[in-house]
């Protein structure tokens, strides 16, 4: 089961925890009347996505036997104005650097994690639109 929980310190400064015990701070931005004292609610769901599916890729990249030599994931949201806020679409940049890398095979892990395996991304995409684009550099 995984579990969370945030316990107010002040203002909008939230402690975070997770099911493991491993403890983060949340705050709001100073511009939304915080002290930027920790990650905003909003980030979150966006670098859960940017690890769930860079684990993903690179499991599947390592079972095609593909030589990846680095790797790397950026995803950019923009909020919607007014509430529920939500985000206005998602994006997904994947860097790719590895030896004799197959194209078509990156391309079928990308896709694999994005609408089978990764947990994030299946909920995220009922709420906004999620694209992609992917960079390979060959080393």
């Amino acid at each position: 089961m995984l579990e969370a929980k945030a316990r107010w310190i002040n203002g909008y400064l939230f402690d975070a925890e997770d099911s493991s015990g491993r403890k983060m701070q949340m705050d709001a931005s100073v511009e939304a009347g915080g002290a930027g004292d920790g990650f905003r609610p909003a980030e979150l769901p966006i670098m859960g996505l940017a690890g769930c599916t860079g684990m993903d890729t690179i499991e599947i990249l390592q079972k095609m036997r593909q030589e990846v030599t680095g790797f790397s994931v950026e995803v950019k949201t923009r909020k919607k104005k007014g509430y529920p806020a939500g985000y206005d679409g998602i994006h997904i940049r994947y860097e790719i650097r590895g030896k004799d890398l197959d194209a078509e095979k990156v391309e079928r892990a990308v896709r694999l994690s994005e609408e089978k395996y990764c947990t994030v991304g299946q909920a995220l995409s009922k709420a906004t639109q999620i694209t992609h684009d992917i960079e390979i550099i060959e080393e």
